[in-house]
């Protein structure tokens, strides 16, 4: 176990008995060492996994939630997604785990932070931004979409920047549509995502809402990271309104640093129609790595080679 483990940890009585109710879930195999933060759904927990000598991370559903069925299966759904289609820039789910005591999924630890701590300042950050994070994105997307899996949750909160390198994580399935399972249109529409980050047809309820939801949500994302703020202000019910009447403005309008093919890039993410967007997360994927090298050096072949020498070596980190 590393020093970073072994140090002693303050809890408090809750989180005692919460830690000791998860350690019996688990059977002894892990070590849960200390809360690493909270969200709507539970807590998550660093521990120590003994038999492979790592760092994970502990999901752990709020005991209260663990009661309904209902939130018990999307935690489980969640897991499951996670675990059934590994990518490079996906946390992964190591195991899944479920008695009268705990709600437990044992995840890939990042030690890092979450895009949105990045951009809690508003400044904009510089457009190789679009080449280091969007590129996995998108690619992570393109192959959830692959296998019929729509995330519906894009957003900063739910990209970790490992802390080490900056390489970029997609986490959160806990709203993602399998388009092959069971799940009804209402529980579709009203476990509709995140309004800062939704797409036009989510925040009309339209529980019709595919992959292309995904690519506006994404562009929304470096939309907010090149440009400092997010193109429409306000919540709530006027926010969704305005997503869904206003067409957003061209991103170097806002922000001029932003070269004009990667802004139109991002602009036809922000489409309003889904039709008029990228046609898949792949293409999107390409098209932000072509936008990463200027005009002139796309106009001979030592520029397209080396796109394409960027785009293996993105396929493959």
């Amino acid at each position: 176990m590393t020093n970073a483990i072994r140090k002693t940890v303050e809890r408090t009585d809750e989180e005692r008995l919460l830690a000791e109710r998860v350690s019996r879930t688990l059977g002894g195999e892990y070590e849960v060492v200390e809360p690493l933060g909270r969200g709507g759904m539970g807590q998550v927990w660093l521990a120590w996994d003994w038999s492979n000598g790592r760092e994970v991370a502990l999901k752990v559903l709020d005991p209260m939630l663990a009661t309904s069925l209902e939130n018990r299966e999307r935690f489980r759904r969640e897991a499951l997604i996670a675990a059934r289609f590994p990518h490079p820039h996906i946390v992964p789910c190591f195991e899944f785990r479920c008695d009268r005591k705990a709600v437990v999924a044992v995840m890939q630890y990042v030690r890092g932070e979450a895009l949105e701590r990045r951009l809690r300042g508003g400044r904009p950050l510089d457009p190789d931004f679009a080449e280091r994070v969007l590129v996995p994105m998108a690619d992570a997307l393109a192959h959830l979409h692959r296998h019929g899996v729509i995330h519906r949750d894009v957003k900063p909160s739910n990209i970790l920047l490992r802390a080490e390198d900056g390489r970029p994580f997609l986490t959160d399935f806990g709203i993602a549509t399998l388009l092959t399972s069971d799940q009804s249109r209402a529980e579709i529409v009203r476990r509709f995502g995140t309004p800062e980050f939704m797409a036009p047809e989510q925040a009309a309820g339209d529980c019709n809402a595919d992959h292309r939801s995904d690519i506006y949500s994404l562009g929304l994302v470096g939309f907010y990271a090149l440009a400092g703020r997010l193109p429409f202000r306000g919540g709530g019910l006027a926010l969704m309104a305005q997503r869904v009447a206003l067409d957003v403005p061209p991103l170097c309008s806002w922000a001029p640093h932003v070269s004009p093919a990667l802004g139109r890039v991002i602009d036809r993410c922000l489409a309003r129609e889904p039709r008029r967007r990228w046609r898949d997360a792949g293409a999107l994927r390409d098209a932000l790595a072509r936008a990463a090298l200027s005009d002139d050096e796309l106009t001979d072949g030592a520029g397209w080679s080396a796109f394409w020498r960027r785009m293996r070596r993105s396929r493959r980190s």
